[in-house]
């Protein structure tokens, strides 16, 4: 299946591919020093290269769904992708991001809901999230968007030493409907 990243809207919100421009100040900070994993949390400026990278990989990746999630004002103040297609539960993966001075507006939830009706549109069955142990702010998000428990990776990886555990959480069809759209007759 070829993927095609489409533009979207919300109520607050676009998700359209962004520039390089738009991930620099999306990705301003370091977020691997913001998810609070084993009690660090710092901002801590982002090395650009990395997302130079990022950006050059995406751009020729017929395999990844890629959207900048921009205020109304044309502001981008986050990232969502969906890659990470599962077969055996027709699955696809979203993972997100947003930039710390638009936390707690509840715009990763409206965005997440959006890309996820699409990504049911395009006849996925299943959509995956992640986070790892000590990543409060995403686990919330997680939660609050309506995923479930899937399963747990005990000690995954290691940060400064100490074995971390991912987990992943599963938002079926069925349940997005129930959730998002269970006073409409909506058939994705």
């Amino acid at each position: 299946m070829i993927l095609k990243t489409i533009s979207l809207e919300t109520q607050r919100l676009f998700l359209k591919r962004g520039n390089r421009e738009d991930y620099y100040q999306v990705y301003e900070y370091d977020f691997t020093k913001l998810r609070n994993i084993n009690g660090e949390f710092e901002f801590v400026k982002q090395d650009l290269s990395k997302i130079d990278d990022f950006v050059l990989e995406n751009d020729y990746n017929e395999d990844i769904l890629d959207w900048i999630i921009y205020l109304k004002d044309n502001t981008p103040i986050g990232n969502i992708t969906a890659d990470r297609i599962l077969k055996e539960i027709n699955s696809i993966e979203i993972s997100f991001n947003i930039h710390p001075d638009f936390w707690g507006n509840g715009y990763i939830k409206e965005a997440c809901v959006a890309v996820m009706e699409y990504l049911f549109s395009l006849g996925f069955d299943n959509v995956l999230c992640g986070y790892s142990e000590g990543n409060f702010k995403s686990e919330r998000a997680i939660a609050k968007i309506g995923f479930k428990y899937y399963s747990k990776l005990e000690g995954l990886w290691n940060k400064n030493g100490k074995p971390i555990t991912d987990y992943k959480v599963i938002m079926t069809k069925d349940d997005f409907k129930q959730k998002y759209f269970k006073d409409k007759n909506y058939n994705i």
